[in-house]
């Protein structure tokens, strides 16, 4: 088994950027889901919502934010903060780092005032439910990883060939039997050790082309997958969530070694 995909994206929701090599630390890939949109009251906004977010690409330079939306340059803005402000993902609260001057631009594109937040240095979780890795914009671990296997047992199983982008992952790993990352614990890729936390419980988000934002008029493929790989719980899971124990440095091509 090798790592075949590295793949971070700035802004939540986002479009997303492949990587060669990264590093990685307790909060996962370097600069994954480091921004954010918001609503008015903090609440977190997603793709679930605005399909439009899956083509924004977001990049951040020492102090200058460019905003690019289905490969057309939308804005270049200062990243100066106008102050700190509590955001809720889920059922977490965080205190964030509010760049308002992004926000006029992002909410022309959505049709609503919306908010860009940063988690920076001094971010932190303020909720009573708090996770050793520290304060979060991903749904709540530091990476997804996936598997080329398993998404191949989708495909045949629908009849389908779907993209993994739909699963949005950080690493994908090119292997040979479907579903065994489901049973891995601990493993090593370069210099980063892992260890499998949870699988990730999917929603209606991978019915939609990670291109267009258009749904699958026939829920696919999660329609497939509540078929054929649901939990205990009977959630409906595709990838696994993963964090990291000792940080390091990938590279694509990178061997997935197994420890327990």
């Amino acid at each position: 088994m090798k790592l075949i995909d590295i793949i971070h994206y700035p802004l939540k929701s986002g479009a997303p950027v492949h990587q060669q090599s990264a590093d990685v630390d307790h909060l996962g890939v370097q600069y994954d889901r480091r921004f954010m949109l918001v609503e008015q009251d903090g609440s977190f906004v997603s793709a679930r919502r605005d399909p439009k977010l899956l083509n924004l690409s977001l990049t951040y330079y020492d102090s200058t934010i460019d905003l690019s939306y289905a490969g057309e340059h939308l804005a270049s803005i200062s990243s100066k903060s106008s102050g700190r402000m509590e955001v809720t993902v889920w059922d977490r609260t965080i205190s964030s780092l509010c760049i308002d001057n992004a926000s006029k631009p992002i909410s022309d594109l959505l049709g609503r005032p919306v908010r860009l937040v940063y988690n920076d240095e001094l971010s932190q979780d303020i909720a009573v439910k708090r996770y050793p890795w520290g304060p979060l914009f991903s749904d709540g671990y530091p990476i997804l990883l996936t598997t080329t296997a398993s998404l191949a047992a989708v495909n045949h199983a629908s009849g389908g060939d779907y993209e993994m982008a739909r699963f949005r992952p950080n690493l994908v790993i090119d292997n040979q039997i479907p579903w065994e990352e489901d049973h891995w614990h601990t493993f090593s890729i370069g210099s980063v050790l892992f260890k499998r936390v949870k699988p990730c419980e999917r929603c209606v988000l991978t019915t939609r082309d990670p291109i267009t934002g258009n749904k699958d008029p026939n829920q696919e493929p999660l329609k497939t997958l509540a078929k054929i790989h649901r939990g205990n719980d009977g959630a409906i899971n595709f990838g696994q969530n993963i964090e990291v124990l000792t940080p390091g440095t990938i590279n694509r091509g990178d061997a997935v070694t197994l420890i327990e």
